[in-house]
């Protein structure tokens, strides 16, 4: 799971991944509750609360944004793949909304702190609509599941996703000429020399790297303690 790593658009629209696709979207007022568990005994436990919002299933991960964004909260996400246990369960008594709660793993650089290694996730349905969102996920997860078991997906990928670029969304569609306009190359011309040097920003890609690195060998340590 991220905290914050949802692109959107300036209208608070959620901008898709390449080849991502909305599947399902809940009714709104869908509450989210993220906690520790306590069976991990943390003294430094992480927990996140939306009274209100809107879930999203994609096909290849749960979205969820809250009504109203604030400085520390825009968007939770986490893969499909991510998640663990998940089920439905009626409130005390059966008076009162249905919830789907499960346990996911976080996202490696995605806003939890890295000795975390799973949390506790809950969204209540105040509107209704959890038995669709269940039959919804649980769907996609036996399909992905099988699709990985078969090789035709990469195993989880625990980094945030990709920036976002305007050329990927927007491309560019310049015209070609006319095979008798196009000149023809330069016989005399010298070849360009082959860099010598890393490419631009390596050195923070490669800082970033490590830094994901860590931080998940990090989860992996706190998760055998």
């Amino acid at each position: 799971m991220s905290i914050n790593w949802v692109m959107l658009t300036q209208d608070g629209k959620i901008v898709p991944k390449p080849g991502e696709r909305i599947l399902h979207t809940t009714r709104p007022r869908v509450a989210l509750e993220i906690t520790t568990p306590a069976s991990l005994g943390l003294s430094e436990p992480f927990s996140l609360r939306s009274d209100s919002g809107t879930g999203y299933i994609t096909n290849e991960r749960v979205i969820y944004l809250p009504a109203r964004a604030t400085e520390s909260f825009q968007s939770f996400f986490a893969p499909i793949l991510h998640f663990d246990d998940t089920d439905v369960q009626s409130s005390w008594g059966g008076i009162g909304p249905w919830s789907w709660s499960g346990v996911v793993k976080p996202v490696n650089g995605g806003g939890i702190p890295p000795h975390i290694p799973r949390l506790d996730a809950k969204l209540v349905f105040k509107d209704g609509g959890h038995y669709d969102w269940r039959t919804r996920f649980n769907l996609l997860k036996e399909r992905l599941h099988h699709a990985r078991e078969l090789g035709l997906v990469p195993s989880e990928n625990t980094e945030p996703p990709p920036p976002y670029e305007a050329s990927s969304a927007a491309p560019d569609h310049t015209a070609v000429p006319a095979s008798d306009d196009v000149a023809a190359p330069d016989r005399d011309a010298q070849p360009q020399p082959a860099p010598t040097g890393p490419p631009p920003d390596y050195a923070e890609a490669q800082a970033q790297a490590l830094s994901m690195q860590h931080e998940q060998r990090t989860r992996e340590e706190s998760e055998r303690d």
